[in-house]
């Protein structure tokens, strides 16, 4: 089971030897890694580190996408890249035991879910994971979005920017509704 949780690691790694002028942002996979990282030692709760793995998930899915279409391109391609990352993060650590058992959530939802979700099975991680997913992929979408409006971004690092203030506040959240 531990070695499903290489595949995807293997594979980000495979990413990082794509020219950095092909690369969505780097800095922002780099800091969705750190994040992760920061938030496992520190001890915060499961649903904050999904946020994370959630970040790390669309923004090395956005990287790899850019790069793709210089090769291929189809209709929806980012959702279905969106979609492949999400599935090669998730599976492993569902196997791995990291993602908790629909069964054992739902008999123990007080302990393993937040929002109300434990009647459906879904854990505080795979909760953030998915919160993450969505909310850091629109963020990316209205940065992309600004930039084609104006013709320009409206400072240096702007996606950076939006995805780090968008973590702070739904890291908050969370922080919040878990204590």
């Amino acid at each position: 089971m531990k070695k499903l949780l290489l595949i995807p690691i293997i594979l980000m790694s495979l990413i990082t030897f794509i020219p950095s002028v092909m690369a969505h942002c780097p800095l922002c996979t780099g800091a969705a890694v750190a994040g992760v990282e920061v938030a496992r030692v520190a001890g915060l709760d499961d649903s904050i580190v999904g946020l994370l793995l959630g970040t790390l998930i669309v923004s090395s899915a956005l990287w790899f996408n850019k790069w793709l279409k210089k090769r291929v391109d189809f209709p929806l391609q980012e959702i279905a890249v969106v979609a492949v990352s999400f599935v090669m993060l998730v599976v492993p650590l569902y196997y791995a035991g990291i993602i908790v058992n629909a069964d054992m959530v739902k008999s123990m939802p007080d302990h393993h879910a937040i929002l109300g979700l434990g009647v459906l099975g879904i854990d505080k991680l795979l909760t953030g994971i998915i919160i993450g997913t969505i909310a850091i992929w629109f963020t990316f979408t209205l940065s992309d979005s600004i930039k084609k409006q104006r013709g320009r971004v409206l400072w240096p690092y702007q996606g950076l920017s939006f995805m780090t203030i968008a973590l702070f506040i739904l890291s908050s959240i969370l922080w919040i509704i878990t204590k």
